[in-house]
């Protein structure tokens, strides 16, 4: 009996490639990961840029290599209403996808969501040709609506296009609670648009740009999740000068007094120097720290007993009515303190007063754009 002849084996091809090539495609691996939701190997990810052999996902790569140069640039060339290229927007839609759906911390706001999904919209108008296959992608990364704004599925779906669906989800975007149609996956289609549709570079920059200042704070937010460190221009990070005036004045108020400091870095620290007979004092920063603290202050009720604040720094929670001090607050490192009613009313105030100095505002509008929406 005749032997089956062996299936023809495709050659294999072995190469030395260099440190800059390798980081490419490590950086391909990340962006084909993250879309298919299955590992992807250095082979697959050299025979996918390979075989598709398109300039704009070699500059992807090679931009991607330093993610935070690359978004600087970007910063710097948007601020300017310079143009991007389409390897740039992906760059920054790549960051925006992580900023989306990171877990840490709390999500974008509900003002954000709505300025994505505007943006992707202002972008799919911009395509060039209708593609069926791409807009049953786009429709399963949103919560498709009807008309009442409530989810629907299956064949009560049918018939909903993808303007439709973008449209009564910017309309839910503006409702109180959105926990049940939340988009979480919808900062997909912005980066698989850019990466997959054909469209004029210049038609879509002019598409774009009224949506850049949340663009880019949603990029900017996912490279610090991601990369755990603001998008900062080098010559910034490193210089010792102060560019932002005088000393910053201290706050009084109830006994706390706030002291304020920019350090090398150009970030900012807050110290807490609690009523005298504490005798204690708390450093807050970097800046998503001091964040947090003031989001705390703004938006926790400590009205009841058993209120919690559970935050990426701070815990807090408010004990039994008979309990006194009644509000406490454990920080980093475990450190915990106690305040009573008087003293957490005063602390609100004292940061409120402060983040009323046009200084601070001007030192807070620049961090927001290092540091994106956290």
């Amino acid at each position: 009996m005749a032997e089956k002849s062996a299936w023809p084996q495709q050659p294999v091809i072995s190469i030395r490639i260099s440190e800059a090539l390798r980081a490419r495609l490590e950086s391909l691996k990340e962006i084909l990961t993250r879309r298919t939701g299955e590992t992807v190997s250095t082979s697959e990810a050299a025979k996918q840029l390979l075989e598709s052999a398109r300039e704009d996902r070699l500059e992807v790569a090679e931009l991607l290599a330093d993610g935070t140069n690359a978004l600087a640039t970007a910063r710097r060339k948007g601020e300017a209403g310079q143009s991007l290229s389409r390897a740039e927007w992906i760059v920054l839609a790549y960051y925006i996808q992580l900023g989306v759906e990171s877990h840490i911390g709390g999500r974008i706001s509900q003002g954000t969501m709505k300025g994505i999904l505007e943006a992707f919209f202002a972008a799919y108008r911009m395509r060039r040709g209708k593609k069926p296959s791409r807009d049953t992608r786009y429709l399963s990364n949103l919560p498709v609506l009807d008309k009442q704004g409530k989810p629907v599925h299956g064949s009560e779906a049918e018939g909903i296009d993808v303007p439709t669906a973008i449209e009564r989800l910017i309309r839910a975007m503006k409702l109180p609670d959105v926990d049940e149609v939340w988009p979480q996956f919808a900062a997909r289609n912005l980066y698989e648009f850019l990466e997959e549709e054909s469209f004029g570079i210049e038609a879509m920059n002019q598409a774009l740009k009224p949506h850049w200042p949340i663009l880019w704070r949603a990029a900017a937010r996912g490279h610090y999740l991601v990369r755990g460190y603001p998008v900062r221009e080098p010559s910034r990070a490193t210089t010792s000068e102060h560019p932002w005036g005088p000393a910053i004045s201290s706050v009084f108020e109830g006994g706390f007094v706030l002291s304020f400091a920019t350090g090398s870095e150009r970030d900012l620290s807050v110290l807490v120097s609690l009523p005298q007979g504490r005798q204690a004092m708390y450093e807050i920063a970097p800046w998503p720290v001091i964040t947090e603290f003031r989001s705390m202050l703004e938006n926790w009720d400590t009205s009841t007993p058993n209120s919690l604040w559970q935050g990426r720094w701070f815990f807090g929670y408010t004990a039994m009515e008979t309990t006194v001090p009644p509000v406490w607050v454990r920080c980093q490192g475990s450190v915990s303190f106690g305040f009573t009613a008087e003293e957490w009313a005063s602390l609100q105030e004292a940061f409120h007063r402060a983040w009323e100095m046009p200084q601070l505002q001007r030192i807070s509008g620049e961090l927001l754009l290092e540091y994106g929406e956290i």
